[in-house]
């Protein structure tokens, strides 16, 4: 991995030595975390993560931030979902040298299906999208667009790039509104991603979570209810699960 190497050169000795790192019965057990087949190398995320911090120790003097672009995008092109990761991983050292400009780039990764799977979203939007929502707050208006999106990755990305900002009781009604823009998605994975940003919320005002799971009512799919409930009193939890049934 020197220094020298071109972004694809690199990646291509990246993906070379992850591969001599692969356990397969560790990636055969990883497969029950997926609802459809995943191509996976059976890499622990520790491993992934050792890898990225040593290849960025590398580059960091050396590399512009387009150069690890064209590595990361590189890497984003092979079925492997721990490549993907180390993509991920190393572009997440990054983020805070990404502009506004980027969403645009992000937004065509993740319609290219990049990150086609729960684990990818889950580690791409706190690493690389919500940093660039914290410090440029006006994109919140074009990521509530992607709930619209025909790609079910782009709008579970856009629910899911709003937890680490709610965590920080940071665009709490933006939250909301993503939340209530997609009610009535049909996809389990949307579903759970609604119920996991609702739950954040409410951590920061129960109150106004259970006003708003209330006025919602049918129209909140079972999944997500039983998620954004999970930290109420269980004699709570009954009454709004009874209150929210279609009548």
């Amino acid at each position: 991995m020197n220094q020298e190497l071109s972004p694809q050169q690199a990646a291509e000795n990246i993906i070379t030595y992850l591969k001599q790192l692969a356990e397969p019965h560790f990636a055969h057990q990883s497969q029950r975390f997926f609802k459809t087949p995943v191509v996976l190398l059976g890499i622990r995320a520790g491993q992934l993560r050792q890898v990225a911090k040593e290849f960025y120790t590398q580059i960091k003097n050396s590399w512009t931030l387009n150069q690890v672009l064209e590595f990361s995008e590189y890497l984003f092109g092979s079925p492997y979902v721990e490549i993907r990761t180390l993509a991920i991983f190393v572009l997440g050292y990054y983020s805070k040298w990404l502009k506004k400009h980027h969403l645009k780039l992000i937004k065509t990764w993740l319609e290219k299906n990049y990150c086609d799977n729960w684990a990818l979203i889950d580690y791409f939007c706190p690493q690389i999208l919500s940093p660039l929502l914290l410090k440029n707050p006006e994109l919140s208006r074009e990521i509530l667009t992607w709930t619209e999106s025909v790609n079910k990755w782009v709008r579970r990305a856009a629910v899911v790039s709003f937890i680490q900002p709610v965590r920080q009781s940071l665009f709490l009604s933006e939250a909301y509104q993503v939340a209530e823009k997609l009610f009535e998605d049909k996809e389990d994975l949307i579903q759970k991603a609604i119920g996991w940003l609702l739950r954040e919320v409410g951590k920061k005002n129960m109150a106004r979570l259970e006003k708003f799971l209330l006025l919602h009512g049918p129209r909140i799919p079972r999944t997500t209810l039983r998620y954004a409930i999970e930290r109420f009193p269980e004699d709570k939890r009954r009454i709004i699960l009874k209150e929210t049934r279609l009548k």
